[in-house]
């Protein structure tokens, strides 16, 4: 090698170590001195690699510089990532060569294997010159060894289509024949829903709801002028539809995940969960987990990926590596970083990036950790189907581990139903017929209340409802054993009055005047009716007291072997027999503790993602009533923590 290209390549290279050496944390940066030299060539080949980029040396050292962007596994060991540019990125980003050398330095340490390029949605399908651009992108990518798929965003400037406007659709189809001629698999950003009131959608519209009207609209033309165009310009495309995160106004916008996944080749899932506490969707962060499990249930083999954003997320760096865990603990093909502008340094919400590059190596590690198959409470959620809001993304951060399903649970001894359950016209008869063969339901008051007009009018003696009662107290009841807990504040209920006999309220908020439920349990024909009250705000599930969480998930502790004993904002994700991945998503500490009421080991408990044995306590207290000893394996999580509990 000539003297100085070594000496430059050899200062590049001590500069590129200082500055990754800084962005790692005190206690990566102490173990540094004992990394292997295998570790430390690898490092100067990617620094050296990346100053090569400029010099357009030729294939040979694109390829060099690949093998260091992407690892020497072309990734992590149990994870990919793969990061999405829109077409303002990639004009501000990767088409200046030293902005793309810059770029993908900084995105280094994400390994990603994939890029997605989106085309221009500025203009009509193709600006002059566009085609080449995207090409010389794409070539450079694929040199740093990275697969490269186009993106396109199915809007005109200023919005959504109208899918009956024969100029849009001419722009939809000449978007997708151009996309199709540079890139053989393209992903649809999640604008193809269509809000139009025109004259004539409201003319063909009839008598149809938007729902069905808009759902049957957007299957027709998607195929007509996505899907066919891409696959006549280029056999053999790939077209992904990628859901938003806002299921509950799906079909009212045109989204139908059921029939679009089988129409197109694949799909991504929306899990942009973002800032629940003031972001305006609000969605709570186990909803991501859901969304991931419930859609990819159409068809499994399907699922590319999920797709996740930091849009106004500024400062809010947990909750951001909150969506990441999401995605880990789904076990998605494929983490979907929306989008390399946003997390540049360059971008207004960038901040959030150096904490979830820190994390890298920590979801892979315990991505790693994850053994045996996912397993949860059955809830039934038919595809197309809407309800009380994000319902189930409370019910898992309150530490009710779930399994969402499309089809109705007719076997398991717990099954959870909520208004979303409504789509299924059979539903009343088939959970009484669950409740004859013997199985629990589980239900909202909201369900309840949907249901009058069948069989379970009959099943709850009611004295009164309606309105609202507040209270800082609540009465748990287990048998003839009461308990008052009073919480640090009032809390909002809707309000039901039930009769004395036969006693329902396993857990009541109370006032000097009644007990009013908030966990109701009926027997009924061979099994149980458990209906549970919301209050007014959804997030005050998580806040109530632990005494009182820890009764509302006492009804699948037998299904599960399992219960978690501790305050809400905990969720709990099971694996095969004896795996609990346990994470806090909320900014205090949190005590908790596996309970179990039969048999389990008493010593050889670790606590994986520190390599620590956990402490395990006996409660005979229920043994002179012929109630099972229960053991209570313990440990405490810090703020945000994820953490995996091991059976012996």
């Amino acid at each position: 090698m000539d003297f100085h290209v070594e000496a430059d390549g050899r200062k590049q290279f001590e500069a590129c170590r200082a500055t990754r050496e800084s962005r790692l944390p005190a206690r990566t940066r102490g173990s540094r001195a004992r990394r292997s030299a295998g570790l430390f060539l690898l490092l100067m080949l990617l620094c050296l690699g990346f100053a090569a980029l400029g010099q357009d040396k030729g294939p040979q050292t694109a390829a060099r510089v690949g093998a260091g962007v992407s690892g020497p596994n072309g990734g992590w060991s149990h994870l990919k990532y793969a990061i999405y540019f829109t077409h303002h990125e990639i004009e501000k980003l990767l088409v200046d060569t030293a902005a793309f050398r810059e770029t993908m330095e900084y995105f280094a340490p994400v390994k990603a294997v994939k890029v997605y390029l989106e085309w221009s949605s500025d203009s009509g399908a193709a600006e002059p010159g566009m085609s080449a651009k995207m090409k010389s992108v794409a070539d450079r990518m694929r040199a740093l060894g990275l697969k490269v798929s186009g993106a396109m965003v199915p809007v005109i400037p200023g919005g959504p289509m109208c899918y009956n406007n024969p100029e849009h659709l001419a722009i939809l189809e000449a978007r997708s024949r151009a996309v199709a001629q540079v890139f053989d698999e393209i992903i649809l950003d999640d604008w193809l829903f269509t809000t139009c009131t025109c004259e004539k959608c409201v003319a063909e519209r009839g008598r149809l709801s938007w729902a069905d009207y808009r759902t049957k609209l957007l299957l027709e033309k998607s195929k007509k002028y996505i899907i066919d165009p891409a696959k006549q310009t280029r056999p053999g495309t790939r077209v992904i539809i990628k859901y938003p995160n806002w299921y509950e106004g799906h079909r009212e916008n045109g989204y139908d995940v059921l029939n679009e996944t089988h129409q197109f080749d694949a799909m991504a899932v929306g899990i942009e969960t973002r800032t629940r506490a003031w972001h305006d969707q609000h969605i709570p962060m186990y909803s991501g987990y859901i969304f991931q499990k419930w859609w990819s249930g159409v068809d499994p083999g399907k699922w590319v990926g999920s797709w996740l954003d930091n849009y106004q997320m500024k400062g809010e760096d947990n909750d951001y590596v909150a969506q990441v865990w999401q995605a880990v603990l789904a076990e998605t093909p494929e983490i979907i970083l929306w989008s390399g502008g946003n997390l540049h340094h360059t971008g207004p919400f960038s901040d959030v990036y150096p904490h979830f590059r820190d994390m890298l190596p920590e979801f892979d590690r315990l991505a790693g950790m994850l053994k045996g198959e996912a397993r949860g409470i059955p809830i039934y959620l038919p595809y197309g189907s809407e309800g009380e809001y994000n319902i189930f993304g409370y019910l898992g951060m309150a530490g009710i581990p779930l399994t969402p399903v499309g089809e109705f649970p007719a076997a398991g001894q717990s099954a959870i139903f909520t208004k979303h359950s409504l789509k299924d016209p059979g539903l009343a008869e088939k959970m009484i017929t669950r409740l004859r063969d013997g199985h629990d339901v589980f239900m909202t008051w909201e369900l309840f209340l949907q249901l009058q007009g069948s069989e379970f009018k009959n099943t709850l003696n009611l004295v009164d409802a309606g309105g609202s009662v507040s209270s800082n107290q609540f009465r748990t009841r287990m048998g003839w054993r009461d308990e008052l807990t009073k919480a640090d504040r009032p809390f909002v209920f809707p309000r039901i009055s039930t009769t004395t006999w036969p006693y329902a309220r396993d857990v009541a908020v109370v006032r000097e005047d009644y007990d009013f439920g908030v966990l109701l349990r009926v027997q009924y024909l061979k099994g149980t009716i458990y209906i549970l009250n919301m209050p007014e705000n959804a997030y005050d599930l998580l806040r109530l007291p632990a005494q009182v969480l820890n009764f509302i998930r006492f009804p699948f502790a037998k299904q599960l072997g399992v219960s978690l004993m501790g305050p809400g904002g905990v969720s709990m994700y099971l694996f095969g027999p004896g795996q609990y991945v346990l994470y806090n998503m909320s900014n205090d500490a949190a005590p908790v503790s596996l309970r179990f009421d039969s048999k389990v080991p008493t010593t050889g408990w670790r606590e994986l993602a520190h390599d620590r044995l956990l402490e395990v306590k006996k409660d005979s207290t229920f043994a002179r009533f012929h109630g099972p000893v229960l053991t209570d394996v313990s440990l405490t999580l810090q703020p945000f923590e994820m953490t995996i509990v091991q059976a012996p």
